[in-house]
């Protein structure tokens, strides 16, 4: 696909931030990998690109995909300079930054009451335009592009345990499933008030925009995970607050995926800020939100 080549420049390769945490007496490292370094800003570059490259496509073709947000946009960025076509469908619920920034790429929004709907909305739109739907949350390639997040982490250390949240599936899975190869922990993280990876099902909505999107997605690899990780939302906004204001510009599942870090009880663990703060200057992040739990947690940066 012409440019593809070319915007393999821009998506990977970022940087990762040491930070040091002490909590109850203990401390640890903990090694964030800054996906906000890529093409469009997110992690979710990293996945799009290649799976528009398997799809084969050409110049005026169109695809379609249901999103959070970050692969939304990931699409709409990508897609227009490869010179695609891009339709979104995504729950009304989002910020408005990721609804603005999708629509800022020229691609065609559409907006519905939950994921439930988009996904029914979207397969009969793939239908009826002859489009095609990219799948994020079933395709393997997605999967197969975040084992690159693994290969990085350890060109910098090889941690005790690997923390991720669960959207599509693709990171945890991907580099989880690679770091899993060389004895290292895989730790997931759960929103507590959907609690979907704990109980099957989702028990109701939550902040942490970016995971459990109301499945669980066929992605998810159960079997590498050692241990999952309930987190509230106050937790994560706070957590990402006290990241902030050290000049981290992490997002809400960054501070969810930072404080599971921090709970998991291991000395060197990695993870992933899947983006910065801007698409949430809109939501609570922007509150002041303080919580017993992130008040009892000291971040430093190595000397």
């Amino acid at each position: 696909m012409k440019h593809y080549d070319y915007l393999k420049t821009f998506v990977g390769n970022t940087p990762t931030l040491h930070v040091k945490t002490l909590y109850k007496g203990k401390t640890s490292n903990i090694y964030a990998k800054c996906e906000w370094y890529n093409f469009s800003g997110s992690v979710k570059d990293r996945a799009a690109l290649l799976m528009l490259k398997a799809a084969n496509l050409e110049s005026g073709d169109e695809i379609v995909e249901v999103t959070s947000g970050n692969m939304g946009i990931s699409l709409a960025s990508l897609g227009a300079f490869l010179g695609l076509k891009v339709t979104i469908f995504m729950p009304k619920n989002m910020s408005d930054e990721r609804k603005k920034l999708i629509t800022l790429y020229g691609a065609k929004l559409v907006l519905c009451n939950d994921f439930k709907e988009c996904f029914d909305q979207a397969q009969k739109y793939a239908i009826e335009h002859k489009a095609t739907y990219i799948r994020q949350f079933e395709n393997e390639n997605n999967k197969i592009a975040q084992e690159n997040i693994g290969k990085e982490i350890l060109k910098i250390v090889t941690p005790d345990a690997f923390v991720s949240g669960v959207g599509t599936g693709g990171t945890l899975s991907g580099a989880g499933g690679y770091l899993k190869q060389k004895c290292v922990k895989i730790i997931a993280i759960d929103p507590a008030s959907a609690s979907i990876l704990t109980l099957g099902y989702s028990k109701g909505e939550h902040k942490i925009q970016g995971l459990s999107d109301g499945l669980i997605p066929k992605l998810y690899d159960e079997s590498i995970v050692d241990k999952i990780i309930p987190i509230t939302d106050d937790d994560a906004i706070a957590m990402a607050q006290k990241l902030n204001s050290m000049g981290i510009p992490c997002g809400i599942s960054g501070g969810a995926n930072f404080l599971g870090c921090v709970l998991s009880g291991y000395k060197n663990v990695a993870t992933v800020f899947a983006d910065d703060n801007k698409k949430y200057l809109s939501t609570d992040l922007s509150k002041i939100i303080h919580t017993n739990l992130v008040d009892e947690i000291s971040i430093s940066l190595p000397d």
